[in-house]
């Protein structure tokens, strides 16, 4: 395989790693929250509110793990010294 190959898969792996850990974390509160709703269906303004801190968590960690990995795969040194150039023109 190419060089691009293999970086093509390399980063689609990263992604899928990148974007199923809030899924399966996700999914796990998802999970907790239909039986707890299911066992005590006239507590759900309170199962909501105690399943709302873990959402928002998980929410946080899936964000800036798309920013780490926007970050880490971003070229900031080219747009940078191109930047620079057409300002001291």
């Amino acid at each position: 395989m190419s060089d691009a190959a293999v970086g093509g898969i390399i980063l689609v792996c990263l992604f899928l790693v990148v974007i199923g850990i809030p899924c399966v974390g996700i999914t796990i509160v998802g999970r907790q929250l239909i039986h707890k709703l299911s066992h005590f269906p006239s507590k759900t303004p309170a199962i909501q509110m105690s399943i709302l801190f873990k959402l928002v968590v998980i929410e946080i960690v899936g964000f800036t793990l798309l920013l780490t990995f926007y970050h880490i795969l971003a070229d900031y040194g080219s747009e940078t010294e191109r930047i620079m150039k057409e300002s001291t023109l």
